[in-house]
């Protein structure tokens, strides 16, 4: 071979090779961006110093959303999408900007290359991105006292709490009917002839007192909010397991609570005066029950500080006279007298039992029950009612009970007109106005045209009623023990515009507790157990803060701050 020819190969052999090379550094490198999983938040620092992030929210492409932080509370946020050749297209107001993205697999990080956007006021310049965190879930975040946490249901049942001089302490009836009623006052007339005309002590006698207590299933709480219930049916009928009863146990013991409902002497007569004895009686077996709950606390994992009452009817009479009778607001009737046939009853505490545990009520439910003196009422306890605006036993506003059942004959209505000039009873309305007026706190639930007992259909079912009634009774507990347990106070900005800087939102009281933050309609920033620092979109016109916070005893609630977000 020539010479010439030789060397001719040989360069057109480094020329084929040397224009491989070329070509094969002219292909764009295909990036594996999985090294950033979905919701993952990549952040850097620009060279203005600001702070860039970038948010992959795609699990199969490179997209989501992006947003500079410039040291201001709400920002705009922007699309971004990257090919798996890295180029990069940012889209704002349907505007588009280009920029190019590459990734350094050995040190897991991105370059992203900007070029000039004066509308986001960004130079030429490249800014390294790393990984920073992922977006959290959404907080679980269950909440006992508030929401249904447990399945099952224990019971103890017929426990004695006291012994007591009465008639009778149980007259079991689901329902209690209009027939019920004139039943009831046809035993009484009967029961106080037979009495030789009113002596009021023969045939009582020495009862036991007692009670059912309710408590989750597999519970590790050892101090429980306490609710008592306390049944109606006129003062006559009643025990303390009934279809209502039942009901608002199964409702609160899923929530956490411990419940206990009790028996009570029942029965009265018509002599001048007796219906208070009969209430006051009723009073003192609530008292004697709530000492020995407090006594066996740690028995009962029952916390001592949150008492509740709540009855109906009859209960709703006995539960409001119990939480706000004191001693020097006793019945003038409660004394002896009579020729000696009726026994002095002594103060509140003097009966049941000899416990002398001490004690507060949280806060007391009336289910269209009343009371015999509106000056009584003049403690800050928490109270809830509900009524009947057609109740025909116990007035919604004021007057005697029964008066339907106890003027349809002559010696009713002489019954009715004799205990006319004794005093007459009040009923929710008035209650409401009354503690209104004193600044006492009070929510009253109406039922408009409803009678009493507007939980029950004829049919002896419960009703939509009752689920409204259970509702109502579930946040007024919750709003009042919240306060007692969960005494954490969210503060912060509630309004931000683009000139206010990033606020901050923090958590107060929060010693020994765990707290998990998230916030819709913005970011997160900076993070603490009792504080978060956010930066709120400009396309959210309201945002929200959530803060879950779990206690040392494993207990959750939850705060939250409504954000208005001015653009």
């Amino acid at each position: 071979m020539k010479r010439t020819t030789l060397i001719s190969t040989i360069l057109s052999l480094f020329g084929l090779l040397s224009l491989a090379c070329n070509n094969k550094s002219a292909e764009a490198e295909i990036y594996d961006y999985s090294i950033f999983p979905q919701n993952s938040i990549i952040f850097g620092e620009m060279k203005e110093g600001n702070t860039f992030y970038l948010i992959r929210e795609d699990s199969i492409e490179m997209a989501g959303t992006c947003f500079i932080d410039n040291n201001r509370a709400v920002v705009e946020r922007i699309s971004f999408f990257a090919d798996s050749k890295g180029e990069t297209t940012f889209m704002l107001d349907e505007i588009t900007y280009s920029a190019k993205m590459v990734v350094d697999s050995s040190s897991s990080e991105i370059e992203l290359i900007f070029p000039d956007i004066v509308e986001w006021g960004i130079s030429h310049q490249t800014v390294r991105l790393k990984y920073l965190r992922n977006i959290p879930e959404k907080v679980d975040c269950t909440e006992r006292y508030k929401e249904p946490i447990f399945e099952k249901v224990v019971v103890e049942k017929d426990i004695k709490y006291g012994r007591a001089l009465g008639y009778y302490c149980s007259k079991p009836s689901d329902y209690i009917s209009k027939e019920d009623y004139k039943k009831w006052f046809s035993e009484m007339f009967t029961l106080s002839l037979e009495n030789n005309g009113f002596l009021f002590k023969k045939d009582m006698q020495q009862l036991p007192l007692d009670m059912n207590i309710y408590l989750p299933e597999n519970d590790n709480i050892n101090k429980r909010p306490l609710l008592l219930l306390v049944h109606g049916g006129a003062f006559f009928f009643g025990d303390k397991e009934n279809k209502t009863q039942e009901k608002i146990t199964e409702y609160a013991v899923k929530r956490g609570f411990a419940v206990a409902s009790i028996n009570y002497r029942l029965g009265t007569s018509i002599t001048p005066g007796s219906i208070e004895r009969t209430i006051y009686r009723a009073v003192q077996d609530v008292r004697a029950s709530v000492r020995y709950l407090v006594h066996f606390k740690e028995k009962y994992g029952i916390d001592e500080e949150q008492i509740y009452l709540a009855g109906n009817s009859a209960g709703g009479v006995i539960c409001l006279t119990t939480a706000f009778m004191d001693n020097d607001e006793i019945y003038s009737s409660i004394g002896s007298g009579w020729f000696n046939q009726r026994e002095n009853l002594g103060g509140l505490d003097d009966s049941g039992n000899n416990l002398k545990e001490s004690f507060q009520i949280a806060g007391v439910v009336s289910l269209w029950g009343g009371v015999t003196n509106l000056k009584m009422l003049n403690k800050k306890i928490p109270t809830l009612l509900f009524h009947g605006t057609a109740d025909d036993i116990i007035p919604h506003d004021e007057g005697l009970p029964f008066k339907n059942f106890m003027t349809q004959n002559y010696l009713g209505r002489l019954i009715y007109n004799t205990l006319s000039s004794f005093g007459k009873i009040y009923g929710s309305e008035r209650i409401y106005s009354h503690l209104k007026s004193l600044k006492i706190p009070v929510t009253y639930i109406p039922f408009k045209d409803a009678g009493h007992d507007l939980q029950l259909e004829s049919n002896d079912s419960l009703n939509e009623n009752m689920n409204i009634i259970c509702s109502e009774l579930s946040n007024f507990l919750y709003y009042n023990v919240s306060k007692h347990y969960f005494n954490y106070q969210l503060t912060g900005k509630t309004h931000v515009d683009f000139q206010d800087s990033p606020p901050i939102y923090l958590l107060e009281n929060i010693a020994n507790t765990v707290v998990k933050w998230e916030v819709d309609g913005g970011f997160i920033t900076k993070q603490t157990n009792d504080s978060i620092s956010v930066i709120w979109y400009s396309n959210c016109s309201t945002g929200m803060v959530r803060a879950c916070i779990t206690n040392e005893n494993g207990v959750s609630c939850k705060k939250e701050l409504k954000v208005k977000i001015e653009i």
